[in-house]
């Protein structure tokens, strides 16, 4: 119950799904140049603005716990996905307190 309401609230509203839409086409746009181009320094670059500040956030935090040690790709990939995740959440709770009217000052509510 719990569940399907958190994965409504992250992925079943307008501006999740947008959100969602441009971190995918982002990684699309990076792995499409990945492969063209090859191994790039600056690879994902793009998405970790998209996931911007969340990823930066569990990558110092991965960076803390590993002892300062760069994380590895496998989880970095897994940082940014959990970052679009949470991201995705967080704007699908401002739409449903934006929808339900309780961030308009002046109007009433009735239970």
């Amino acid at each position: 119950m719990i569940a399907r309401k958190l994965f409504r609230i992250a992925f079943a509203n307008p501006l999740s799904a947008v959100y969602l839409g441009v971190v995918g086409a982002v990684t699309v746009f990076e792995v499409i140049a990945a492969l063209i181009e090859g191994p790039q320094e600056f690879a994902g670059l793009y998405v970790l603005m998209v996931t911007s500040p969340t990823a930066l956030l569990l990558m110092e935090f991965a960076e803390a716990i590993g002892g300062f040690a760069k994380p590895s790709q496998e989880l970095s990939v897994v940082i940014l996905a959990v970052s679009a995740v949470l991201q995705s959440l967080t704007l699908g709770l401002l739409w449903k307190l934006v929808r339900s009217g309780r961030a308009k000052p002046g109007r009433v509510q009735h239970s």
